[in-house]
Parts: C-alpha cells; sequence; structure tokens
C-alpha cells in the first residue's frame, strides 16, 4: 500500500481520523496514533495570533486541547454520575452504577469531568460549555437536598 499523497512511496500507517495510507514524511505522531497532515490541519489549526486555548477543540477525544479555563473540578458530574455522564457522552460513568464503585467513580467524575466531557461531546464555545455544567450543577445540589428532605420525612414517619 502506498501514501496517498506520495504514490512512489510506501505507507507506513493509517490515519485514524480519514484512514488514508501515509508515508514517514506524511505521518503525524499524536499521542500514540499516526494522523496525515490534512486531518491534523483540519484538528488543530491555531492562527498565530491567538494562544491554544481559543481554539474549539471539543469533541476530538484524547487529542483535544482542554482550555485552562475549564479545567477543575465538576459538581455536576460528582453529584449526577452517571445521569450526567449520559448527557455529556462520557460513558465510563455508568461504572458508578456498580455497588462499591459509585462513591469512587463519582470523586473521579468531579475531578475529571470537565476534561471528559470536552473531549467526548462538541460544545459550540467554551461559554457553552460552562453554562451547561452550571446548570448540570444546579441540577445535582436539587437533587441531593431534595433527597436529604425525602429521607428525612421518611426517617419521621417510620418513627412514628
Amino acid at each position: 500500500m502506498n501514501c496517498y499523497v506520495h504514490s512512489d512511496r510506501e505507507a507506513v500507517g493509517v490515519c485514524v481520523s480519514c484512514g488514508k495510507p501515509i508515508c514517514s514524511e506524511c505521518k503525524v505522531l499524536i499521542k500514540d496514533k499516526y494522523y496525515c497532515n490534512s486531518c491534523v490541519n483540519k484538528i488543530a489549526t491555531i492562527p498565530s495570533d491567538r494562544n491554544e486555548s481559543s481554539a474549539n477543540t471539543s469533541g476530538q477525544g484524547t487529542i483535544a486541547v482542554i482550555p485552562q479555563e475549564i479545567r477543575g473540578w465538576n459538581w455536576g458530574a460528582f453529584l449526577l454520575s452517571w445521569i450526567w455522564g449520559l448527557g455529556n457522552s462520557v460513558w465510563i460513568a455508568l461504572l458508578a452504577l456498580i455497588p462499591y464503585v459509585g462513591l469512587i467513580m463519582a470523586i473521579v467524575l468531579g475531578v475529571k469531568g470537565n476534561e471528559w466531557a470536552w473531549q467526548n461531546k462538541r460544545w459550540d464555545s467554551i461559554e457553552h460549555f460552562k453554562r451547561t455544567q452550571s446548570a448540570w450543577a444546579k441540577w445535582g445540589v436539587i437533587v441531593f437536598v431534595a433527597s436529604i428532605i425525602v429521607g428525612f420525612i421518611i426517617g419521621i414517619s417510620s418513627a412514628i
């Protein structure tokens, strides 16, 4: 199999994005995966007068650049765990459904949630991402407080 750009050269790999065969000159190695120059340019074109975090790389998996503005704890992911995971395409969050693993997974989601949500789902902008995660956090608090109230009411009614 020959390179799709240099037809006289043997391909050393295949671009994981477009599937085209690429030679050693055309390959770009990113996190142990080969990409062709064309796909790298589509994925990570960043104008030189802007910083790296201003480019929207959301939804591009492990090669997505995580903007500094969204790093940090995610209360929605922590409080709503697997439900938040379904809404943000973070399928590893379903591990929270396993007994005894749920609390550990909730903590992991709190720490890594923003990063995983940015990588696994396409967002319009950083502001869109922040608004959505803020809404998840608000609903997480509402569900948490409601469950405490319901638990308190059940506790009182069973004591009577």
